[in-house]
């Protein structure tokens, strides 16, 4: 548990021992949820974007990981009011 808690929200082994278990367990639940809500949406074929990898602006040698909508019109918003 202690090397489960350090690698999802970088606890030391000390921090951990003095932190309550019930939270830490409802913690390591939401962290569980989380990621496996997100493993389930990559997993999907027919959604409207693509995950692209674009250089940084600030250090040319990193890159950055963005979303390309193929239909951008149903992502921007009318306000005719």
């Amino acid at each position: 548990m202690l090397v489960s808690v350090n690698e999802a929200f970088g606890y030391t082994h000390n921090q951990t021992l003095d932190s309550s278990y019930t939270l830490i367990q409802c913690m390591l639940s939401e962290y569980s949820y989380m990621w496996h809500e997100r493993n389930q949406t990559d997993d999907k074929e027919d959604e409207d974007f693509e995950w692209v990898e674009l250089p940084d602006f600030n250090d040319p040698s990193k890159t950055n990981r963005f979303k390309k909508y193929k239909d951008a019109g149903s992502r921007i918003g009318n306000s005719t009011t």
